[in-house]
């Protein structure tokens, strides 16, 4: 029982890869319209080809164990990939906007930072020279990040 679950979990594994594979290639392939895709991508040489011949077979082989037509998994799997797209875009936007609000207090990050190094005083894995050295060295913004490095230093 375990041997045929784990056969279904890498069949579907393999299956998502695949599909997240073809759809640009799709994409890519039924678009000879646009020259202008092409010359944005001037990289795209030998490699591009093998993805997109890799995806068309892809295509194929689950238009065969499926049992239906080549063109109705190309449709789902543009409207699949199409989706996934907007999902990302959305998931990205939404990232940025939280990075946008305000910054982490420098004093709360280095009140942070001086109780992990306190913890790693008690576990033996520093020494209190060493934590206060990297302790000084942060108050004195030599460490990156909020609150430290030279474009945080007070002028």
């Amino acid at each position: 029982m375990n041997n045929v679950r784990k056969r279904a979990g890498i069949t579907a594994g393999v299956v998502l890869a695949g599909i997240g594979l073809a759809f640009p290639a799709v994409a890519f392939a039924e678009d000879h319209s646009k020259p202008a895709a092409a010359e944005a991508r001037p990289h795209a040489g030998k490699g591009a080809e093998l993805r997109e011949e890799h995806r068309k077979e892809l295509a194929e082989a689950l238009a065969k164990d499926l049992g239906v037509p080549v063109d109705k998994v190309t449709g789902s799997l543009e409207k699949f990939r199409a989706a996934q797209g907007e999902k990302h875009r959305e998931e990205r936007k939404d990232r940025k906007d939280e990075r946008a609000g305000e910054r982490p207090d420098a004093a709360a990050l280095q009140k942070k930072l001086a109780d992990r190094l306190d913890q790693a005083v008690k576990d033996g894995k520093l020494t209190r020279a060493q934590a206060d050295a990297v302790i000084a060295a942060a108050k004195a913004g030599v460490l990156p990040g909020p609150g430290g490095g030279p474009h945080h230093q007070e002028r």
